[in-house]
């Protein structure tokens, strides 16, 4: 009977592993084409409650490998900039800048997976597929969320996003007029800090 046990768990868990690495081909082959992406967007923030706390709309562009430009508009305008060696991040209501490295978990950061490798996404996630959504887990317990959720169009590109925070936090986001592989200026992904902006450095 325990080798029978044995046995059943042996088969259910190499099962198991061909579900997760079909999911992440089937993800990577629809990332892999993107060399760069861009497009609004419309987000809603959901606390822990299941009530909407912040609505916001903006623009986004993505480049292969881990450069992103995120602009959020009003009500709280914010600018996230990065090279895939510096993030910025400009809130220009408190005219102020934070400029941080970036390490190993910022380039798990859900927006630039849109630019993500096969090879990057299985390093980083488990990944599963359920009616036409791609669910990811984190396998690093510190990345800056717990789960994700990707919804692609018809014409395989991303239509929507789902982030669930360590804080129960919910972040919904729709994306719209997007564009693929779009040819983008490398200085769209620096960021020069407006005359008597706060600098604050975050080593």
């Amino acid at each position: 009977m325990k080798n029978i046990l044995r046995n059943f768990l042996l088969v259910l868990t190499v099962a198991s592993s061909a579900v997760w690495a079909d999911a992440t081909e089937e993800l990577g082959k629809l990332l892999q084409p993107l060399s760069s992406l861009s497009g609004n967007f419309k987000q809603t923030l959901i606390d822990e409650r299941g009530k909407v706390s912040q609505k916001s709309n903006g623009s986004f562009s993505v480049q292969r490998p881990g450069k992103l430009r995120w602009k959020t508009g009003e009500p709280y305008a914010q600018l996230l900039v990065t090279n895939n060696k510096t993030l910025w991040l400009y809130d220009p209501d408190l005219e102020q800048v934070t400029i941080r490295p970036v390490d190993e978990r910022m380039k798990e950061t859900p927006a630039l997976l849109l630019g993500g490798k096969v090879e990057d996404i299985r390093k980083s996630f488990d990944v599963a597929l359920k009616d036409g959504i791609y669910q990811l887990t984190p396998k690093n317990p510190k990345a800056p969320f717990k789960s994700m959720e990707i919804r692609f169009a018809k014409d395989g590109l991303p239509s929507a996003m789902k982030v669930r925070d360590s804080m129960g936090q919910t972040t919904e986001i729709v994306f719209n007029n997007m564009k693929a592989n779009p040819k983008l200026s490398e200085s769209i992904f620096n960021f020069k800090p407006p005359a008597g902006t706060d600098i604050i450095k975050d080593e």
